[in-house]
């Protein structure tokens, strides 16, 4: 038999996926840890379709606007960079930053690293 999980335990786990994910104010939210985001490793996906629906809702205004597809996509690639704070973005930089390196620990080092390299700049731009 699977535990039974509150409403208040249910709220807080969304409201830590929300946050680690996003940029969005979630009202009453505290800090989160590890551990809260652990738990709430479940409400990740509903996290991320929050980010989609805020970039459809870009894209249809922008097409309602009679903006061009290419422009309403652009608009929308901006919404979500907004929305999530380029985490992903930062990611895939320090991803392939550390495919210049040859050590497990060296690459650990090179992804810590705030500093964007030029395997980094690379990933972006294509």
């Amino acid at each position: 038999m699977s535990p039974v999980i509150s409403l208040s335990q249910l709220a807080a786990d969304l409201s830590a996926a929300v946050l680690f994910c996003t940029r969005l104010p979630v009202p009453g939210a505290a800090t989160i840890t590890g551990t809260d985001l652990a738990r709430a490793g479940w409400a990740l996906p509903i996290a991320g379709a929050i980010v989609g629906l805020i970039a459809a809702v870009v894209y249809w205004l922008a097409r309602l606007a009679d903006v061009p597809p290419f422009p309403a996509a652009g608009l929308t690639v901006v919404a979500t960079l907004l929305v999530t704070g380029c985490l992903h973005e930062d990611g895939l930089a320090d991803v392939a930053d550390s495919f210049g390196a040859s050590t497990r620990e060296r690459k650990l080092e090179i992804m810590r690293d705030s500093k964007i390299g030029t395997y980094g700049v690379c990933a972006l731009f294509m």
